[in-house]
């Protein structure tokens, strides 16, 4: 989906319109983005916030049964009940349902380039002087700096699949991805490259990131999902699962950052205190 040292505060809205729902339903149907890898994987049965929510809910007793959408029908077919569970909400995006207490997830995209081409990049106005490629609708999503730094640049492209190969295949410069879902594609691409990451730059000049909170139908699903949160961190069954995906596809504890600082925040103090003064 976000404690002593660092305080995250979301206001929960509620709906007259929510229904009351039974205590321990047999089954929840939550809302994912339909393929955002390594995270929700295209098998549409696995990920890493897949098997987290998963695992969340069945510490309650309750099944989940996954619903694939485009981020743009999200708050659509939440309304229209079509499922009970959103995960990329935020305070203030909408007054239905129960948001959850704190964030859930955290993506932060950067500029990843090839250490030994560009070692540095200080602005996002150097990205008019290479061949850049970005995720589908970067422009949208990264907002007005972002749109002009990139606007009629004739080496500018957006793919809908990640080519995190071809920077190493010299047909970009820059690519502009989470770091994870980087890792995760060039490891597809260019299996050889599995332990590349000394070749690798990262450049935080895209601005924050973002944090999403998850929004459901009913305060009693809201509250088993914290409830199975917490159960997993003291299990330590989330970190079995990371275990898992950081074996597999070289993932950090970045996407669940915002759960880190709620439930163990002496494992990144600097950047838990510096994802609480984002929040405020």
């Amino acid at each position: 989906m976000w404690l002593t040292a660092v305080v995250f505060a979301a206001t929960a809205a509620a709906s007259p319109a929510a229904e009351p729902a039974p205590a321990h339903p047999a089954s929840i149907k939550i809302g994912l983005q339909s393929v955002i890898a390594p995270f929700v994987l295209s098998d549409h049965a696995s990920g890493l916030f897949a098997d987290v929510l998963r695992a969340a809910f069945a510490s309650q007793q309750v099944n989940v049964e996954f619903l694939y959408l485009p981020n743009v029908r999200f708050d659509e077919q939440f309304r229209q009940g079509l499922f009970d569970v959103t995960t990329a909400s935020a305070p203030g995006q909408s007054p239905d349902g129960y948001l959850s207490r704190w964030p859930v997830t955290y993506f932060h995209n950067m500029a990843i380039t090839l250490r030994s081409r560009i070692p540095t990049l200080s602005s996002m106005d150097e990205l008019k002087k290479y061949r850049v490629t970005a995720f589908r609708n970067a422009q949208k999503a990264l907002g007005p700096a972002y749109a002009a730094a990139t606007a009629n640049h004739p080496q500018y492209r957006e793919a809908t699949t990640m080519p995190s190969g071809t920077l190493f295949l010299d047909r970009t410069d820059v690519i502009i991805s989470q770091p994870d879902v980087f890792r995760y594609y060039l490891k597809q691409q260019l299996p050889q490259k599995r332990h590349a990451e000394p070749e690798l730059a990262y450049h935080d000049v895209l601005g924050p990131g973002k944090f999403y909170w998850m929004r459901f139908r009913t305060e009693a699903q809201r509250d088993m999902f914290e409830r199975g949160i917490t159960q997993l961190y003291a299990s330590g069954e989330i970190d079995r699962i990371l275990a898992r995906y950081q074996s597999d596809y070289g993932v950090t504890r970045d996407f669940f950052i915002a759960l880190d600082c709620q439930f163990r925040p002496e494992l990144a103090p600097q950047k838990c205190k510096n994802l609480s003064e984002m929040l405020h």
